[in-house]
């Protein structure tokens, strides 16, 4: 069996667009390629878009988009694509992040009309009039229209979302596709969506190689970052914007109180802890594709703060966990549910920092609970989360949307 897999982006995210697990999908006889707008690799197993000319058209067409507050309607590469000898031989065709500017669904109806189709949706966007997640909005369970906020990624002049709202339902309903999901959270809101009444739905969390995210991977984590082994290291993403939650993780960082010494290492951006360079030794890692680099992050940490306020899944969660590491999120995405919460990930309510708190300070405080905590992880990655599971899973799916 042969698939295609299309996605936006290579490497960013190879983890959960099916690219790391390629060779598990050999075992069960199934060639995947990947077609992608941004390569970055010589990998000859993934494909772009090629063409000066085609890449001047995208330009333009984005331009336009922006500022007549449309989205994913006037990219004509789909028809390149469905030339390219890897669609022409696929038996499926598997499309992922399809809307960072690059594919239009218009052309969603004959993709899947000439090519058994099915979507992992990473996030809500395939949901709403505009936005990747719509935090305490509910107007995408009844159309959109009235938007009350269009800065939300992806942003609009103008408030066209009832208009897109209605191209997403106008799209689909010419479409036969299945989705998957990687988690109930996800699974709850495809059903809960208007646009998806008639739509098969696959329950598939995403998977890891777990002989490389494992406590006993990298002995030398720490001092590979130049961290002492008596310090505490508290680890989390720090990302300036309103999804991940860093405003609450400041506030539980000013409270905590311990006489040992505590190490903030930080993945995504640089600069953003700088108030505590007085207090705590900062170890800012910044935006990485190196795996091994980040993976040495969650070996080298005692405790992983992941308080998100909207999450589809959460793969740093779970790499956590293999790594043996207690993990803390908020309440409302799907984190709790991926992290196990509350028997092995700690839960704590929606936009309170205070209780982030208290959950970090009792962490801090109860040494044998975070071993304990990230034993119990760790058996949960090897029972839900590896590579193997995941790629048997997928290969179930594959089957099940090829025979239909």
């Amino acid at each position: 069996m042969k698939i295609l897999q299309v996605n936006g982006y290579e490497s960013p995210g190879r983890r959960f667009n099916g690219l790391s697990i390629t060779p598990l999908l050999k075992t069960h006889n199934i060639e995947s390629q990947h077609l992608v707008w941004e390569k970055d690799s010589q990998n000859p197993e993934v494909l772009t878009f090629e063409g000066d000319k085609t890449r001047k058209i995208n330009r333009i067409v984005n331009r336009f988009e922006r500022l007549t507050s449309t989205q994913s309607m006037f990219y004509p590469h789909a028809k390149q694509m469905m030339k390219m000898p890897a669609f022409k031989e696929a038996d499926v065709v598997h499309l992922h992040i399809i809307h960072s500017g690059y594919m239009s669904l218009s052309h969603l109806p004959e993709i899947t009309r000439r090519k058994p189709t099915v979507w992992t949706l990473h996030d809500p966007w395939a949901m709403t009039g505009h936005c990747i997640y719509p935090f305490e909005c509910e107007r995408w369970k009844t159309g959109c229209g009235s938007c009350p906020d269009l800065n939300i990624h992806f942003p609009l002049l103008r408030d066209t979302t009832r208009f897109l709202f209605n191209y997403k339902k106008r799209s689909y309903k010419k479409s036969k596709f299945d989705v998957i999901v990687a988690s109930q959270w996800m699974r709850d809101m495809v059903e809960a969506s208007p646009l998806f009444e008639d739509v098969d739905i696959h329950h598939v969390p995403f998977g890891l190689d777990l002989n490389f995210f494992s406590p006993t991977a990298s002995p030398d984590a720490r001092k590979r970052f130049g961290i002492p082994d008596d310090a505490l290291v508290i680890c989390f993403r720090a990302v300036d914007n309103q999804f991940k939650g860093l405003p609450y993780i400041i506030e539980a960082l000013e409270r905590i109180k311990t006489d040992q010494p505590i190490c903030l290492l930080t993945l995504n951006s640089k600069g953003l802890m700088e108030r505590f360079s007085d207090r705590f030794q900062l170890v800012e890692l910044g935006w990485t594709n190196n795996e091994e680099e980040a993976r040495d992050a969650f070996v080298a940490s005692d405790i992983f703060l992941m308080p998100s306020i909207v999450e589809a899944f959460g793969v740093m969660a779970i790499e956590a966990l293999a790594c043996g590491k207690p993990v803390v999120v908020f309440d409302g995405t799907s984190l709790p549910e991926v992290t196990f919460a509350p028997d092995v990930g700690i839960s704590v309510p929606m936009h309170d920092g205070a209780a982030l708190y208290e959950a970090l300070q009792h962490l801090i405080d109860n040494p044998q609970e975070r071993l304990e905590r990230g034993r119990k992880g760790r058996e949960i990655a090897e029972k839900h989360y590896g590579d193997e599971l995941y790629a048997q899973r997928l290969a179930d799916v594959y089957k099940t949307v090829a025979a239909k």
